[in-house]
């Protein structure tokens, strides 16, 4: 997927100017990070993946998770918790659209 490509602080780079390019690590990123409430286009989008952190069973968020990337379009193939991270193999579905 193509969109603005966002600097280490998730915000446009207006200083060195705006950028295009591969954005659906950059999109799988801000569903985990932000808080449902935080899209004012989609108040209830997000995982808020914060509110996990100290969950025992983590369940609900790895089912939040497949469920918010496959409401904004993606195909979920696998997601895993390790030790270390969380292990993601998610991508957007072809478009159809010959525009």
């Amino acid at each position: 997927m193509q969109d603005f490509i966002l600097n280490e602080n998730m915000d446009l780079p207006w200083s060195t100017g705006i950028a295009l390019g591969e954005s659906t690590l950059q999109h799988q990123q801000l569903l985990l990070v932000c808080q449902k409430g935080d899209f004012k286009e989609n108040l209830a989008a997000c995982v808020g993946i914060g509110l996990y952190l100290k969950a025992e069973d983590n369940n609900d968020m790895l089912s939040s998770i497949k469920r918010e990337f496959e409401k904004d379009g993606m195909i979920v193939s696998s997601i895993s918790l390790t030790a270390e991270n969380i292990e993601i193999d998610a991508s957007y579905k072809a478009s159809s659209n010959t525009d």
